[in-house]
């Protein structure tokens, strides 16, 4: 491994490197301080071997205090500081970890992800079962106030206050951090996560993520977005699957989308996906900027234009809101079928149902809530009238109740 690269510094804290590495974990961090040090100590407290594994925390220009922090660090596992001279953003940071890692099992981890001591073993064993999986462990949402910051919005402090208020040590502590308002106050402590206390902040979030498992079980049968489980925060893969389909896309820059693109490359390179409960993390709460859902509909639009298939133009239907994703995914399955068993019959149908899809995803631009979506085709009153002739056809088949529910429903609104 080669100590100097173009643009960015690479930094070795350990002084014995281990040849024997098993496993590489890739660590993206941007002005995570302090978070990014409580998920630096969890992989100290690993049931592994840790002198096979290596730690690359790749600092994307951050403005904290990582770096300072990180200066003297010292771990049990061979630990490497990728410090970067301008920000680059998620897919080349994780790309330079890619670059250097040699073990055989990467993991991908968010730099605000707490992880229990089985984490490391539970990934690795299930790379010893198949060589074409991909185990992640963000789908089983936990979520952890380990830090309170100052902007925080008031239900947060006050879901805080309330998880504390038994307990007189934390509550000590939130004093403490009522007085220090400018900047991120730790909550925890390391032998919080020793003794376990740490779970009194800690709890169960909700999100699409959780239901998606509970609907299609760990294996995602029937689940046709199963490259949605490619989700960064954690999850792991051989790094010869890695290096078949190549690392993340570097044209995705702002937020989103970078991770699924990858995942819809692997999932298309056979691989299989697992969401496992086995390998539990903790994402540590912290802001998140307003800038976010602009940022993730202009990487969807990039997603798509680089893969304009079928699968990715029905995501327009639930980032609109017009389905939610069991549904779209429902009227996929049919779709599918319909194009398989019925398409030469209703090639207008198709044509006019593809044309209506591409609008959705442009009109993302503008706003999430579509309404007038017919409006905005551009079909004349013949071309609506023979889409409705077209549907009606369609409908009197009854094996495609789901498709043309959608349909109607767009026609109408």
């Amino acid at each position: 491994m080669s100590n100097s690269m173009t643009n960015d510094s690479l930094i070795t804290r350990n002084t014995q490197i281990s040849n024997d590495i098993e496993v590489s974990i890739i660590i993206p961090s941007y002005n995570k301080y302090p978070l990014n040090l409580f998920t630096l100590y969890s992989l100290e407290k690993q049931h592994f071997d840790l002198s096979k594994v290596e730690v690359f925390l790749v600092d994307d220009a951050s403005t904290d205090q990582t770096y300072k922090t990180l200066e003297n660090y010292k771990a049990p596992y061979n630990f490497y500081y990728i410090r970067c001279n301008s920000n680059n953003g998620r897919a080349k940071v994780r790309n330079l970890g890619i670059q250097h890692a040699r073990g055989k099992v990467i993991i991908f981890l968010d730099a605000e992800m707490y992880v229990e001591p089985s984490f490391i073993q539970n990934h690795y064993q299930y790379h010893q079962q198949k060589n074409n999986l991909i185990v992640t462990g963000a789908m089983s949402y936990h979520a952890l106030y380990s830090c309170v910051f100052p902007s925080f919005q008031p239900e947060q402090v006050q879901e805080i206050k309330k998880m504390i208020k038994d307990d007189p040590k934390l509550s000590l502590r939130f004093l403490e951090y009522q007085n220090s308002l400018s900047t991120p106050f730790p909550l925890l402590e390391n032998k919080d996560f020793d003794d376990k206390s740490y779970k009194t902040l800690s709890f169960e979030k909700s999100s699409w993520f959780s239901f998606i498992l509970e609907q299609y079980g760990p294996n995602l049968d029937g689940f046709s977005f199963p490259w949605m489980a490619f989700l960064t925060g954690n999850v792991s893969l051989r790094k010869a699957l890695l290096d078949k389909v190549g690392g993340f896309d570097e044209d995705f820059v702002g937020y989103g989308y970078e991770d699924w693109e990858l995942g819809y490359r692997l999932y298309e390179a056979g691989a299989e996906y697992l969401a496992s409960e086995h390998v539990v993390s903790y994402h540590q709460e912290h802001p998140v900027s307003s800038d976010n859902w602009q940022e993730a509909i202009d990487n969807f639009h990039l997603f798509l234009t680089k893969h304009p298939d079928i699968d990715v133009l029905f995501l327009g239907i639930e980032l609109s809101q017009i389905l939610n994703l069991n549904e779209m995914n429902e009227v996929l399955i049919e779709y599918k079928n319909f194009l398989e068993n019925d398409l030469q019959d209703f090639l207008l149908f198709n044509k006019m149902f593809i044309k209506i899809l591409v609008t959705i995803t442009l009109l993302l631009k503008i706003d999430v809530r579509h309404k007038n979506i017919m409006g905005a085709v551009g079909f004349t009153k013949k071309q609506r009238d023979d889409l409705f002739s077209e549907l009606m056809k369609l409908e009197n088949l009854n094996r495609y109740n789901k498709l043309t529910k959608l349909t109607k429903k767009i026609i109408f609104t």
